[in-house]
C-alpha cells in the first residue's frame, strides 16, 4: 500500500510540474520567432509607372530621298529635307509583369511620349510630334541574391521589344494640279521595331514599394515610313517607303530615342 500512494503522489507532482510547462510552449509568447521572409515584396506581380522627360533627334526619321533617277514635282517640305525643329518632351511608360523569382521579372510595356516643335521657315505651321509603343520586357535584379543589399535598394537593368510608332504632322501650303496651291495637312509616320535598354536604381520604400531614378535608350529600327496629305475638297495622298511608288523617294531612318525620369514599383 504504501509504494502505491508512493506511486500516485509521484505521478501526480509530476503532471503538475509538467502541465504548465507544455502550456506555456503553446502559447503565443512561447513560439520561437520566425524567420523573417528576405524574397517578401521581390516575387509576384508587378506593376510599374515610369513619368519622365526626353526626346529624339531634333530631325525627321521619314525623309526625301530620291533614288533610281526618280523626278519629283513640287516641294516636300522642309521637315522632310533635313529641317530640325522638334525639341524634348513627356514621356509615360507603364509595365505590368511578373517576378518570377527575386532574380528576373518579364512582362508587358507601353509608353507615350511627345516633343516641343517650332515653326519652320517654309511656310510650316502648327507642327506636332508624338509616338507611342507597345511590347514586352525581361528584367534582371543583380541584388537580389545578395538580402543585405536587396532590403534596402533594388537595381535593375532591363532589355525588351516593341513596336513603336513616331507621327509628325503639320500644315503647309500644297501644290494643285491647276498651278495654284492650297493650305492642307501633311503627316509623316515612322513605324519601327524598339529595343529598348534600361537601368535604374529603386530604394525600398516599403517591402511591397520602391522608388527610384531610371534611364532608357530605345533604338528604333524602321519598318516603313509614309508621308500622306490631304486638304478640304481635294483626293488624298500616301505614299511609304517599303511599297511602290513611294518607296523610290521616301526614306525611313533608324534613330535613337532616350528619357531619364523617376520610377514607382510595387511587387504583390
Amino acid at each position: 500500500m504504501r509504494l502505491s500512494h508512493r506511486l500516485v503522489l509521484a505521478t501526480f507532482l509530476t503532471s503538475t510540474l509538467l502541465v504548465p510547462a507544455t502550456a506555456l510552449a503553446a502559447e503565443p509568447g512561447g513560439e520561437a520567432p520566425k524567420a523573417e521572409d528576405s524574397s517578401a515584396g521581390l516575387k509576384g506581380f508587378e506593376l510599374m509607372l515610369r513619368p519622365s522627360f526626353g526626346g529624339a533627334p531634333s530631325d525627321s526619321p521619314v525623309t526625301f530621298a530620291p533614288q533610281n533617277g526618280v523626278r519629283f514635282q513640287g516641294d516636300p517640305g522642309a521637315l522632310m529635307k533635313g529641317a530640325s525643329p522638334w525639341g524634348n518632351g513627356f514621356v509615360g511608360q507603364a509595365y505590368v509583369g511578373y517576378r518570377f523569382i527575386p532574380l528576373m521579372s518579364a512582362g508587358v510595356r507601353g509608353g507615350f511620349r511627345s516633343a516641343s516643335g517650332s515653326n519652320l521657315d517654309d511656310g510650316s505651321t502648327n507642327l506636332s510630334r508624338t509616338g507611342w509603343d507597345g511590347g514586352v520586357y525581361l528584367r534582371f535584379y543583380p541584388a537580389a541574391p545578395a538580402p543585405s543589399v536587396s532590403k534596402y535598394v533594388d537595381p535593375w537593368v532591363s532589355v525588351g521589344v516593341s513596336y513603336q510608332n513616331d507621327k509628325q504632322s503639320f500644315q503647309k501650303a500644297l501644290p494643285t494640279s491647276g498651278g495654284g496651291s492650297v493650305q492642307g495637312d501633311v503627316a509623316l509616320e515612322h513605324h519601327a521595331v524598339s529595343v529598348p535598354i534600361a537601368i535604374g536604381v529603386d530604394y525600398r520604400v516599403t517591402k511591397f514599394l520602391s522608388l527610384g531614378p531610371s534611364f532608357e535608350l530605345a533604338i528604333n529600327n524602321p519598318i516603313a515610313g509614309c508621308v500622306s496629305t490631304s486638304a478640304a475638297g481635294f483626293a488624298g495622298t500616301t505614299y511609304c517607303s517599303n511599297t511602290e511608288p513611294g518607296k523610290n523617294f521616301v526614306k525611313a531612318e533608324t534613330y535613337l530615342a532616350w528619357n531619364a525620369g523617376l520610377d514607382a514599383k510595387v511587387t504583390f
